[in-house]
């Protein structure tokens, strides 16, 4: 059965398909953008306005669950193969498109690009290669596109293809928008309740000089220690993973079938994430990385069983369905908005058996702090299109990273690890060599819990 959202697209997206070629659809992560999508379909080949789809995403796992919505609403095949509706490609595959050109270059189209993010370019702007692809070929071939996201914007602020922008602001306009106020009040996505938990004291040593911390805030400005070190560091992964044991225990108590995610910086990092899971907390799990070549299938193996804990290097960020997921440990290096939100949209996806609440725990890194503070916002002032001329020096590799891989009340409620300074045995952290900090402790930890800013929009707009 469809959501009031999903059908209010639909029929929007088929009403203006008569006047323009172009769609672009805004829904939060969570709310069902690829079941709209594949209805929207079925409305054009049933109204014989197209006679083939192909849908594009950022990955195999991606794709792979596409390609089952699309055969369950069409009831048809969507493997491209002979007697097939249409197919399911990852954007990987557009670097070789001569095929698909040739094949389609004399049907009526309807292209569907997943998370249109990953594309970008307007002609004069740099672009990847995906986006140069899109631009010289899916363009012309397509009869129809239907662009879809539920994180409209990049961290390099390059402008997304075939999307419109306002001018001079640079605000992307689209054509339907369900942003997360409006999926949480109709009970489509999960309340989140972000734990951002903070250093409560911090001891850094270096050439035999100690300074004490207040704060991550002040630690990371001040002290040469950097946000990947800190993630690093055992007591930070004992406490954050303490937090997110404890609340997925207290879940499964009356949905035994509830996950976990927990998402790492690097291989070695899931590791040490992994074994610290299993040796302090005598809890299972599975590790996903594009480094496994069973990943996909150790994907679809954890959506289908009870078990409690999945860890994740970039295979788990964006499109991933896995509905039982509802705790998240956020233990990733990336900490641009765009990469939170994929993240956060992991948990919120709502179920029957589960409640109607998703929670994150993560350090109060500022940045992360912020968007957890204005996820009300569909696209973040901070994103709009920057005109090309001003994109050269301000284009970062974050976006590589992604691929490939409010506040309710302060609570500051003191936790402390146990740690005694006086008694260095008890713990120290060597960092790396090319860190100048000699010796990182931590003593206690506080947390703030983030979630009446979104509770606050939703009284006032409902």
């Amino acid at each position: 059965m469809l959501r009031d959202w999903q059908t209010r697209c639909i029929k929007h997206a088929t009403e203006t398909y008569n006047q323009q070629t172009g769609y672009l659809m805004l829904a939060c992560p969570g709310a069902g953008k690829t079941i709209a999508a594949a209805h929207i379909a079925k409305s054009l080949i049933d109204n014989n306005k197209v006679d083939y789809v192909v849908c594009f995403s950022p990955s195999r796992i991606v794709s792979q669950s596409i390609q089952q919505t699309f055969e369950y609403v069409l009831s048809r095949k969507f493997n491209g193969h002979l007697g097939a509706l249409g197919m399911s490609r990852t954007y990987h595959s557009l670097s070789n498109t001569t095929e698909l050109i040739n094949n389609l270059s004399n049907s009526r189209v309807l292209v569907i690009f997943d998370e249109i993010h990953h594309c970008a370019g307007d002609g004069d702007s740099p672009s990847n290669v995906w986006g140069m692809q899109l631009l010289v070929t899916i363009q012309n071939l397509a009869t129809y596109t239907l662009s879809l996201t539920g994180t409209p914007w990049r961290t390099d602020t390059l402008p997304i293809p075939f999307a419109r922008y306002t001018d001079p602001e640079g605000n992307i306009l689209c054509d339907f928008s369900y942003d997360i106020v409006e999926a949480i009040k109709d009970k489509v996505c999960r309340m989140p309740q972000i734990t951002a938990i903070d250093l409560q004291h911090v001891v850094v040593k270096k050439n035999q000089k100690l300074k004490a911390y207040d704060n991550l805030q002040n630690l990371l400005a001040e002290a040469d220690v950097s946000y990947q070190n800190i993630i690093k560091h055992p007591e930070v992964i004992k406490h954050l993973l303490s937090q997110s044991v404890e609340q997925l225990d207290r879940l499964r108590r009356s949905s035994p079938n509830t996950g976990g995610l927990i998402v790492a910086s690097s291989y070695l990092h899931a590791l040490q994430i992994q074994s610290i899971l299993s040796g302090q907390f005598n809890k299972e799990s599975t590790l996903v990385s594009c480094r496994l070549d069973d990943s996909v299938e150790l994907i679809e193996y954890f959506k289908n069983n009870q078990s409690e804990w999945i860890i994740s290097i970039a295979m788990i960020s964006e499109g991933t369905d896995i509905p039982r997921l509802q705790v998240c440990c956020n233990l990733t290096d990336v900490t641009t908005e765009l990469y939170f939100r994929q993240i956060l949209g992991r948990v919120l996806r709502v179920t029957e058996a589960q409640s109607n609440f998703a929670y994150m725990f993560m350090l109060a890194e500022p940045k992360l702090v912020e968007y957890a503070k204005r996820l009300d916002e569909a696209v973040p002032g901070t994103y709009t299109y920057q005109k090309s001329a001003n994109l050269l020096d301000s284009i970062d590799d974050s976006t590589s990273k992604e691929l490939s891989n409010k506040i309710s009340s302060a609570d500051n409620n003191k936790t402390s690890t146990g740690l005694n300074f006086d008694s260095l045995n008890t713990y120290t952290h060597q960092l790396g060599s090319k860190n100048p900090v000699d010796e990182l402790v931590l003593s206690s930890f506080k947390s703030q819990i983030i979630s009446s800013y979104l509770i606050n929009n939703l009284q006032e707009r409902f």
